[in-house]
């Protein structure tokens, strides 16, 4: 009788002792748990996996709907990383309200500016973000990248991707920006290399597979280029840039009428496209048919009455339709660009050695709007506003072209400041 009532109370203490145990643990975990959830979801942000630290942000908010410091700051890095700039000054905001430290808000106010190109704001605090990089290292980096480009520091935008190849070897974008610079160049071996090695990181992306597409053609590799174009082209049938890429191979390959099919349905639903239609013209002349190849050529001169090179295949085709007086005016303007672009070339040499030299910018926006693309010299212009947003004469000049393409909005924007300020 007294061992059964010795064993009821050792029963009795010990389901007692574990439902305090229970108690003290359930008591831990929601004392904790805002601290667990956000732990959690800064460990998925530095792995990237910006998708689950969204997740336990929310949980994080189970037992308590009053946000601190620390969710805001985890939500500007990312808002950051997905783009949202409206978001990110938003919390930011609140995030100061809170208490958050201030040298974590600058650090992503800087970031994000930086993300943003809005370089005047922050390019004094470079070197602090690159020495503090922490998990945001592709984000700073791209920037910086960006940064070195705009102000024509080619050594330095390619030692930037360089280093974040060799910081993150899995990420696929380096090895894509990698191609675009060797493209620009053009260095077709090397940027066939680099798409080659995004690509192979990142299977699914579809820009890689295109650019690679390019590349490809560019080197005269059919074989490998016409999959790869057709494989984009079933995703994005309009796609301009695939279309003439697989025309080209097609018509290297010997399969001129399939070439011709494509680009003359590219060509009838891009009416104002002028390099869908000078391509779809150049092929129509060297098939055999000038008075086609004239037809087409001509509408799009019209509209892109700047652009040498649409005029050389278009003169070309007047003269085999026996049209030789309406052929003078262009080839005259075509003699006319050859030095102009020749000297095109020289220029962007001299300004990889002065990227600053404003002046030097503003040469090859001329050069470029007068006889390659309107459109190609106002970004031209643009990037000199960018670098140094109250230079006069780049305002004066994207006032005038933006009223040649007639975008009167946009030119009486520019005109406004360069009057604003004239002296």
């Amino acid at each position: 009788m007294r061992v059964s009532w010795f064993r009821s109370i050792f029963r009795s203490r010990r389901r007692t002792v574990a439902c305090l145990t229970i108690l003290a643990a359930v008591f831990c975990l929601l004392y904790f748990w805002v601290d667990l959830c956000l732990w959690a979801a800064n460990a998925n942000l530095v792995r990237r996996d910006h998708a689950t630290a969204t997740k336990w942000i929310e949980r994080s908010q189970w037992f308590r709907r009053h946000p601190d410091a620390r969710m805001c700051l985890l939500q500007v890095r990312i808002a950051r990383r997905r783009g949202d700039f409206i978001e990110v000054e938003n919390k930011l905001q609140q995030a100061i309200k809170l208490g958050a430290p201030r040298s974590e808000v600058q650090r992503e106010n800087w970031i994000a500016m930086a993300q943003s190109q809005q370089f005047d704001g922050m390019q004094s605090h470079w070197t602090e973000l690159l020495q503090d990089a922490r998990d945001d290292g592709p984000e700073i980096a791209r920037s910086y990248y960006a940064w070195a480009m705009l102000h024509h520091h080619l050594d330095l935008a390619r030692k930037t991707l360089e280093s974040w190849i060799q910081d993150y070897p899995q990420d696929a974008e380096p090895h894509f920006l990698l191609g675009r610079f060797h493209q620009a160049g053009p260095n077709w071996v090397e940027a066939e290399k680099a798409y080659r090695q995004s690509l192979a990181l990142a299977p699914d992306r579809d820009d890689a597979r295109l650019a690679l597409a390019i590349a490809l053609q560019s080197r005269l590799n059919t074989t490998e280029a016409i999959p790869l174009f057709q494989a984009y082209l079933q995703k994005y049938p309009n796609e301009l840039s695939a279309i003439q890429g697989l025309a080209q191979c097609l018509s290297s390959n010997g399969d001129v009428d399939s070439a011709i099919q494509l680009l003359r349905n590219a060509a009838e639903k891009n009416p104002a496209d002028a390099m869908i239609q000078k391509a779809y013209g150049e092929l129509l002349l060297s098939s055999g048919s000038p008075q086609d190849a004239a037809d087409v050529l001509e509408k799009a001169y019209l509209a892109t009455p700047e652009n040498a090179n649409l005029a050389n295949v278009l003169s070309r085709a007047w003269k085999a339709c026996g049209r030789q007086s309406d052929a003078e005016p262009l080839l005259a303007f075509v003699a006319e660009s050859r030095p102009e672009l020749d000297q095109l070339l020289l220029i962007e040499k001299e300004l990889r050695a002065q990227p600053n030299n404003l002046e030097l910018r503003m040469k090859v926006a001329a050069i470029t709007a007068k006889y390659v693309s309107r459109q190609d010299g106002i970004r031209w212009y643009q990037q000199v506003v960018k670098i140094s947003p109250k230079y006069l004469p780049a305002h004066k000049a994207l006032a005038e072209l933006y009223q040649l393409v007639g975008d009167t909005k946009l030119a009486e924007y520019h005109s406004a400041i360069a009057q604003r300020s004239s002296p």
